[in-house]
């Protein structure tokens, strides 16, 4: 069950960065802004945020054990 969810979190996290730098921050944009934070920062803000999320979660996960050092 590791594996599966090692590999869905991996996944995603691959799909946001991607789709983040295609899609997301696309040049010269600043519309909508939220609290007049221009789109950038706030979208940059909260992909980071669900990135950082994520790798903790996908350390929870981690389908390999560590060897004990004698």
């Amino acid at each position: 069950m590791k594996y599966k969810i090692w590999n869905i979190l991996v996944f995603i996290v691959l799909i946001l960065t991607v789709g983040s730098f295609l899609i997301l921050f696309r040049v010269n944009k600043v519309d909508p802004t939220l609290a007049n934070v221009p789109y950038v920062f706030w979208t940059g803000f909260l992909v980071t945020v669900v990135i950082v999320v994520l790798t903790f979660l996908a350390s929870r996960f981690f389908p390999h054990q560590e060897s004990k050092k004698q």
